[in-house]
């Protein structure tokens, strides 16, 4: 009988009209998971991969195979998100969390390659948990209250994420402080966001399923039906942002010869990053999701290429801008058109669009590692720049099939 009580009680508060404040939090928790897991869990590593290389620590080729034993991690853990029969949202979501603090502290050791390549690995698989789980859970609730425009904050996780790390990096450098050093200062902030990012995200999360819910999940053994075009879309937005997502500080160091530079760029790439899905969202809800998401990727493929085709740090931090405020625009809608014609499978839709986007981000590395050009990025940076040409084109496919704007 107390049990029955206390699950009606709790389902009557979570059910109830929330007020602005607890909207507020419950979107400020979600973003706090992305900037973890996200921002810092996994972007932190760019931020610090020229100070790993000039210390040592990796070479050229090891940096970008590091990149994708991560970039396999994220693309496991989503398909493990799209195909899980029996998901505990909230249990993932806690596992996710803590891994992604535990693997940012790991990080500040000499653990030498192959080791960093487990961490890493580890690191991708709980990014994409939590980044599946947690942005699940933040629009279901959202959904349910109507209340969808809150997800814009939550959206903003992983540039405040990108942000925090630029700045983090600058510090320490400032204060003489090394490598080591940098992973753990980073690793004790995403324990902090985690434990509040819990505190905001559990209750919601428990709620979220009803039991009609839980049984299409238990019982779901197929990938869901997912519109074609849009999923090869985007794969190749995936390769296209993550190249300089992953090298733009190494350019930047190696073209003007200053750490300063290196993480200005990367710091305008997460300023812009932070109110970019707030921007598209709008203007999708004016001009239409399709039109909005090919606008957003052509501004892409520019940011790209922008760095190599006009030599020069003025153009280079255009395009890191250009970068940063579109790469989550992307995301945002792509995985809005992927839950459409089931708002109520979003993980398992969620998880899989982004399982093909994990395929394109493991590319992009593994094609710098096996050109092997030192620091000549401009191939696989023009290579990249052309995939989002062809992902726009894709989407444009993708649009008039499903009649939609």
């Amino acid at each position: 009988m107390t049990t029955t009580t206390t699950t009606t009680a709790t389902t009557q508060v979570l059910t109830a009209a929330p007020t602005r404040m607890s909207l507020a939090w419950f979107a400020l928790s979600g973003m706090l998971a992305l900037m973890l897991a996200m921002g810092i869990g996994r972007f932190a590593y760019t931020a610090l991969l020229p100070q790993m290389r000039e210390a040592g620590w990796l070479t050229h080729s090891e940096g970008a195979l590091l990149a994708a034993s991560n970039y396999l991690g994220y693309l496991l853990g989503a398909l493990w998100t799209a195909f899980s029969r029996q998901a505990n949202p909230v249990r993932r979501l806690t596992a996710g969390l803590l891994i992604s603090v535990a693997t940012t502290l790991a990080m500040g050791f000499d653990l030498g390659f192959t080791l960093w390549c487990v961490v890493r690995f580890s690191a991708g698989i709980a990014s994409a948990l939590v980044y599946v789980y947690a942005t699940g859970i933040v629009l279901r609730r959202l959904m349910a209250v109507g209340a969808p425009g809150w997800s814009m904050l939550h959206y903003m996780g992983v540039g405040a994420g990108i942000t925090l790390s630029a700045l983090a990096v600058q510090l320490l450098l400032s204060l003489g402080l090394g490598v080591a050093q940098g992973w753990w200062y980073l690793g004790a902030l995403a324990g902090i966001a985690a434990l509040c990012a819990m505190a905001g995200l559990m209750p919601a999360g428990r709620s979220a399923l009803t039991n009609g819910e839980q049984a299409r999940q238990q019982t779901a053994t197929a990938p869901p039906d997912m519109p074609m075009w849009l999923t090869a879309s985007y794969a190749l937005a995936g390769f296209g942002y993550i190249i300089n997502m992953t090298f733009l500080p190494v350019m930047l160091r190696t073209g003007t010869g200053s750490s300063n530079a290196a993480l200005t760029g990367w710091l305008i790439v997460g300023i812009a990053a932070m109110p970019a899905t707030a921007i598209w969202v709008r203007l999708a809800l004016r001009n239409g999701t399709y039109r909005t998401l090919i606008t957003c990727t052509l501004v892409q493929a520019i940011g790209v290429a922008l760095p190599v085709l006009i030599p020069g740090i003025t153009s280079a931090f255009i395009g890191a801008a250009l970068l940063g405020g579109t790469f989550m625009g992307i995301a945002g809608l792509a995985q809005w058109l992927a839950r459409l014609p089931d708002p109520q499978a979003s993980a398992r839709r969620i998880g899989f669009i982004t399982a093909f986007y994990g395929l394109g981000q493991i590319a992009g590395p593994l094609l710098v590692a096996w050109l092997d050009r030192g620091n000549d990025f401009t191939l696989p940076v023009l290579l990249a720049a052309a995939a989002l040409l062809v992902s726009a084109m894709l989407l444009g496919v993708s649009r008039r099939l499903e009649r939609l704007a």
